[in-house]
């Protein structure tokens, strides 16, 4: 009787062995890929940020979690390498989704905010990274998150 090989688990999926960043980019295409770099740089630029790869079980399994450097517990952005599918979710307050020029925003974008789940009295949208000038629209209202959470703690 003959054995069936192990398929081994992609770095996203298994929980018991810590991926680094590489490990999670492989399984995208090139223009994928490009689009998870293009938001970690994004992110990182715009200052007292930090990366780190989470745990955070099924759906989202190993995250980059980004947060402020003095509060590396609480991200305020979570960029999932789901293979095939890479998303991008920001909790978002009340006051910052409103503040946002949504005419000016791609349907991608919108929608991403109007179907956002609403727990706790913020907002979870997630948004599939599909275009470069999606990503450039999400960097910004990263920004804007990120500027609203300094001038919160300043």
């Amino acid at each position: 009787m003959s054995r069936r090989a192990v398929k081994p688990r992609i770095a996203w999926e298994d929980r018991f062995a810590s991926p680094d960043a590489s490990d999670l980019l492989a399984p995208f295409t090139k223009t994928q890929a490009i689009l998870v770099e293009s938001i970690r740089e994004g992110l990182a630029e715009l200052g007292d940020v930090a990366e780190s790869i989470v745990w955070h079980g099924v759906p989202w399994r190993w995250t980059f979690a980004f947060a402020t450097e003095g509060e590396p517990e609480r991200p305020w952005a979570y960029l999932v390498p789901q293979p095939g599918r890479p998303l991008l979710a920001m909790p978002l307050s009340a006051e910052i989704v409103s503040a946002l020029p949504m005419r000016k925003l791609s349907k991608s974008v919108r929608d991403g905010l109007t179907l956002a789940s609403l727990v706790g009295g913020v907002y979870w949208p997630q948004w599939p990274l599909i275009g470069r000038s999606q990503v450039e629209e999400l960097i910004g209202i990263a920004r804007r998150r990120h500027d609203a959470a300094g001038l919160a703690t300043a």
